[in-house]
C-alpha cells in the first residue's frame, strides 16, 4: 500500500468517529470561583459528611465534613439543565486534565456535592492510596457523594470522586454499569 495512502486514511479515523458519534467534543465550561458559587447556586454554602474513599480502600473511610453547594443547582447555573438527559453524564475536567464521565442518572440518584474546603478550616489536601500520594490538593473543587446516607456506594471506593476540578461539560452517551451502581 503507498505510503501516503495511510496518512489520508488515519487522518478520516476519527472524523468519521466524531460523525457517527462515537466520540463526542464536549463543550467545557469554568466552574466559578468558591467566593462566587453562592450567587450561582442561588445559597450559602452548606456543610456535607462523607466518608473519605481516598484514604481506605475496600473500607468505609473516616468521616471528614466539607463546605460546598449541591453538585445539580451548580450543574444547572453552568451547563443547564441539559445534563439532566437520559443517557447523558457530566465530565468533571480536572485541572490537569483528568476527566471523570459521571453519569446523569448517578448525579441525579444520589446527592453530590462540589467542594471548596474542609469545615475545619484544615488544609483541602487528602491521602489518597490508590496512587501512593500524600497531601493530595482537592481545590478548587471536588465532587463527593453522600456515602454516608447512601452506604451502597462504598463499593465504589472513589470512583466518581474527582478532584481539582476546574471545568463542566455535559457529554452524550455516558452509561453507568448498572450491576456496579445499583443495588
Amino acid at each position: 500500500m503507498p505510503r501516503n495512502f495511510l496518512t489520508p486514511v488515519a487522518l478520516l479515523v476519527p472524523v468519521l468517529a466524531l460523525l457517527c458519534g462515537l466520540v463526542s467534543e464536549a463543550r467545557a465550561e469554568p466552574l466559578p470561583a468558591p467566593d462566587v458559587a453562592g450567587a450561582w447556586s442561588k445559597r450559602e454554602p452548606l456543610t456535607v459528611e462523607v466518608a473519605n474513599p481516598h484514604v481506605v480502600a475496600g473500607a468505609v473511610g473516616p468521616r471528614e465534613r466539607f463546605r460546598g453547594f449541591p453538585a445539580a443547582e451548580l450543574l444547572d447555573a453552568v451547563v443547564g439543565p441539559g445534563w439532566r438527559g437520559a443517557g447523558r453524564g457530566v465530565e468533571f475536567r480536572a485541572a490537569d486534565g483528568y476527566v471523570s464521565r459521571v453519569p446523569s442518572d448517578h448525579l441525579q440518584r444520589y446527592s453530590a456535592w462540589l467542594v471548596f474546603e474542609r469545615a475545619d478550616s484544615a488544609p483541602f489536601v487528602t491521602d489518597n492510596i490508590y496512587l501512593g500520594q500524600r497531601d493530595v490538593p482537592l481545590g478548587p473543587w471536588y465532587l463527593v457523594w453522600d456515602n454516608i446516607g447512601h452506604p451502597e456506594l462504598i463499593p465504589l471506593g472513589d470512583h466518581y470522586w474527582p478532584y481539582q476540578v476546574v471545568e463542566v461539560a455535559v457529554a452524550e452517551s455516558v452509561v453507568e454499569n448498572a450491576a456496579q451502581l445499583h443495588d
